[in-house]
Formats: C-alpha cells, sequence, structure tokens
C-alpha cells in the first residue's frame, strides 16, 4: 500500500459507534486471515482501527476491566513524556495532537484511531470520502487526520521504502515465530521470537504469557471471548496487541546544514565532499543510505546491485569496537544485537525481549491538500508490542536517551533525540573523532498509546451491553 490516512476520532455516541463497528466487521476490516497471494495482490486498500483508554470508556467498558490495562496504556504518551525524553520543542504542550497545546486535541478526547491504507491516492481519497460521511452519521467526531505517503524507491526490480533523510527504511524486522517464515533463512541474525513478544495470549521470550485485559463473564453472553486466568472472566486481550503512534518532523535542511557543518570530520579516504556528507550522516544513523551494513574500514556504501540489503550481521562478531558502525550511533541503540555486555550470548536474548514491530510511512504537507498548518516533513512511526513499557519505552528510555553507552558517556541517541549541543563519539584508529554540537533533526509532532483488538475482541466491543445498562433492564 502506497497512500495512508490515520483518523483520530473521538466517540459522542456510543451505540451508534458501535453499530459500526458492527458494520466494518462484515467485510471492510482487514485481518490477518490467510488469503490466497493472488487476492492479496487484488487488494487496493486496508482498514484497521485501535482504541485508547479513553476511547473504551467512552465504548461503554466498566471501570473494573479497564483497570485490566497496562500502567503505561491507561496513563498514555503524553502521561509518560518524562520517561520517553519528550521535552523541550518535542514536549506535549508542542504536539499537533495528543497533547496540551492550546486547540490541538487533547488525549482525554482522542478515542480511536481510523488506519486507511490504499495502493493510489485516488483510491484513499475516495475511501476516506466515504468513511467520513459514515463517521458523521454514526456518533464520532473527527479531531484529526494525518496524510502520509511512502517514497518509493525502485532498483532492478526491487521495491525499497526511504524516509526524509534519504535511508532506506523498514529494513529490519522480526521474524514471529509460527506466524512468519524468514525470507532468507540463511541470512537471518538470530532464530524467529516468541509471538507473545507481539500478540497477546501467547507465550513471549520468558516463556509466558504476557498480561492480558479482561472483562467478567457476564458481558459475554454469545461466548466471544475465551476465559481469562482469574475465574469469572473472559480475555479481552487474546490475538491483540498495543500500538504506539508518534508523528516524528524531521529537520532535513538542519541536517544538511550539520553535515557540511562538519564534513571535515570524514577521513581523507572519502574522496570528494559529497562523499564525506554521506559518510558522515551514516555513522549517525548506523547504516548506508542504500540500507548496506556499516563495516570497519569502509569509506563509502557497497553496490548491493539487485540484492537487498542484507541484515545478516552481528556486531561482537564483526565490529566490537564500533569501527564501522558507531556504539551510539541510532541503529545500534535500538537494536543493539549481540553487543551488550557481559557476552554476546546474553546480549541476543536480552534484545530479543525488547523488539518491536515497526512500521513507518513518510509525510509531507507541502503536498497535501488542506493539510496541517503545521510540521512539514517527517515520518508516521508505529510499533506494535505485547508490553508497552519492557518494548518501546524501554528502547526509547533505555538504550536511545541513555546517556551512558557502551562506556562512553553524555551520549544520547544522535539523530532521535532532543539535543541541546550534544556529543557523539566516532571510534576510529589512531585517534577517535568527537562530532560536536549535535542538534534535535527529529522532533516529536504528536501521538498516542492504542489497544489494537483481535478480531473477537472487537466482535466483543461492537455489540456490548454496558453493566449499566444490563442493570436497568
Amino acid at each position: 500500500m502506497t497512500a495512508a490516512a490515520f483518523l483520530l476520532l473521538k466517540i459522542e455516541q456510543a451505540g451508534p459507534a458501535r453499530a459500526w463497528l458492527q458494520e466494518i466487521l462484515r467485510g471492510e476490516l482487514t485481518t490477518a486471515e490467510e488469503i490466497p497471494r493472488e487476492q492479496r495482490e487484488r487488494r487496493h486498500a486496508c482498514l484497521n482501527t485501535a482504541f485508547t483508554w479513553q476511547g473504551l470508556k467512552a465504548l461503554g467498558l466498566d471501570e473494573k476491566s479497564l483497570q485490566t490495562f497496562p500502567y503505561e496504556f491507561r496513563q498514555g504518551m503524553a502521561g509518560r513524556a518524562h520517561v520517553l525524553g519528550d521535552t523541550g520543542p518535542g514536549a506535549p504542550e508542542h504536539w499537533d495532537f495528543g497533547g496540551k497545546r492550546p486547540g490541538g486535541p487533547p488525549p482525554e478526547d482522542i478515542h480511536l484511531l481510523l488506519m486507511l491504507y490504499a495502493r493510489s491516492e485516488d483510491i484513499l481519497r475516495t475511501m476516506l470520502s466515504r468513511q467520513r460521511e459514515r463517521l458523521v452519521a454514526q456518533g464520532f467526531r473527527e479531531l484529526y487526520c494525518q496524510r502520509a505517503t511512502h517514497l518509493r524507491e525502485e532498483k532492478d526490480g526491487q521495491i525499497f521504502f526511504r524516509e526524509h533523510f534519504g535511508f532506506r527504511d523498514s529494513l529490519s524486522q522480526p521474524v514471529i515465530r509460527g506466524f512468519m517464515k524468514p525470507s532468507r533463512d540463511s541470512d537471518e541474525y538470530d532464530s524467529p521470537i516468541a509471538a507473545g513478544e507481539f500478540i497477546l495470549g501467547h507465550e513471549n521470550e520468558y516463556q509466558e504469557k504476557p498480561l492480558s485485559p479482561s472483562v467478567p463473564a457476564a458481558l459475554d453472553p454469545q461466548a466471544r471471548l475465551g476465559p481469562a486466568e482469574a475465574p469469572d472472566r473472559k480475555d479481552l486481550g487474546l490475538n491483540g496487541t498495543y500500538l504506539v503512534l508518534r508523528k516524528l518532523e524531521q529537520d532535513v535542511d538542519g541536517l544538511q546544514a550539520f553535515l557540511e557543518k562538519n564534513k571535515a570530520l570524514a577521513p581523507s579516504g572519502c574522496g570528494d565532499d559529497e562523499k564525506r556528507k554521506e559518510w558522515l550522516k551514516a555513522k549517525l544513523l548506523g547504516r548506508w543510505p542504500n540500507g548496506a551494513a556499516l563495516k570497519p574500514g569502509q569509506y563509502e556504501a557497497p553496490d548491493l546491485g539487485a540484492q537487498p540489503p542484507s541484515n545478516a550481521f552481528r556486531y561482537a562478531q564483526e565490529d566490537e569496537g564500533g569501527l564501522g558502525c558507531p556504539v551510539t550511533s541510532h541503529v545500534r541503540r535500538t537494536n543493539p544485537r549481540d553487543a551488550l555486555a557481559p557476552t554476546p550470548d546474553l546480549s541476543l536474548k536480552v534484545s530479543r525481549r525488547h523488539r518491536i514491530l515497526r512500521r513507518g510511512i513518510a509525510y509531507d504537507t507541502s503536498r497535501e491538500e488542506g493539510g496541517p498548518p503545521s510540521s512539514g516533513r517527517g515520518l508516521i512511526f508505529i510499533a506494535l508490542n505485547a508490553n508497552i513499557g519492557r518494548q518501546f519505552e524501554f528502547i526509547q528510555q533505555s538504550w536511545m536517551n541513555n546517556e551512558k553507552t557502551g562506556r562512553l558517556y553524555n551520549e544520547q541517541d544522535p539523530v532521535a533525540s532532543g539535543h541541546d549541543r550534544g556529543m557523539m563519539t566516532l571510534p576510529a584508529k589512531p585517534l577517535r573523532r568527537c562530532v560536536m554540537n549535535l542538534q534535535s533533526f527529529v522532533t516529536m509532532k504528536g501521538g498516542g498509546y492504542f489497544f489494537l483488538p483481535g478480531v473477537k475482541a472487537l466482535e466483543f466491543l461492537a455489540h456490548l451491553t454496558p453493566l449499566a445498562a444490563r442493570q436497568d433492564s
């Protein structure tokens, strides 16, 4: 799918809203159901929906059931800004949505995320128009709409997606055990990861089932949900997950100006100025723009030809000191693989417990008709994980924003952290180099935490009769 629209909605009438859910369940909702490949290729659009904690409350879920959701989800992204490092220009006071900026939709009003994907802008436009007509009539109020479009690149028959800084995107994704097959078995740097890291109701890497929200059995007379661990409760989370949405503005001009100013840090072997800037940009991110892994002694990106970039590399085995991929680069921070102390094997085990399913799609408001007045270019970041605190928030707080990494101090993620004259060490022989006065190249502009229910759970919510209504009858 090439184009997307993310609608943030408020439920103003719970009854009609539940009727709309029943309608989309009859065929519009995109599910994980196995369908023949030729049918998948003919699919022109996809639709999914997810709820905030406030949204589940507005839909009619009782207070005791609401309290079975994890604390991070209940508090919401704006309430976790101190954990996520969303401060300064990226603080909730400046967000386009989900924060505290006057005039922007506050987190308590955002109830539902409607995600629309299409193969073309024309299809998306038609789809969006149709949904808007229905939503107004069925108890919803639209608070915000974010359009996005994949920046596609086709080379030798291969299609890649890029982001605005010029890097190929979505190259490293975990393989879910029992649900996905590795695309290239010999190139996988680790084995498939337990399904419970990403899907509720399944065993995770601790060989335990993640905590799952539940509802009173009396609320499910049609037996749509399976039993929960607690007596007289039903499992609302089974086959669902938690969705993290973040709107990240990218300062493309600022990054280019920074590279121009600091290109002298590149070794003489890089050649001309453009190659020097590309070398420095690759060091900041942790891969070459074409997706190839950074290796010691390289001055420019290797020619990949028709082959996609390999994801089969380990740092401790091939680049322990960071002479290729710096220890504090963005990619190495967010997925350290085998590089954590004390041993490579333990590091791989730890890394597997903090993976996320990541999806990104670029946005550019200058190309939109009637788009938001701010946040010109950037990335819509989506993460799927069964435990927001242990997975997404841990990566953000303990790996990206941690100032102590690999025996280095006073350094944060060089690309995605809110820097104020930050620094980064570039290991080199005989003397290391230091990048100084790093600025914020990525600024948080809005987001939220959502519950993405399984099909049975969505059917339950669509036919929910609140406890108060049951007692009155």
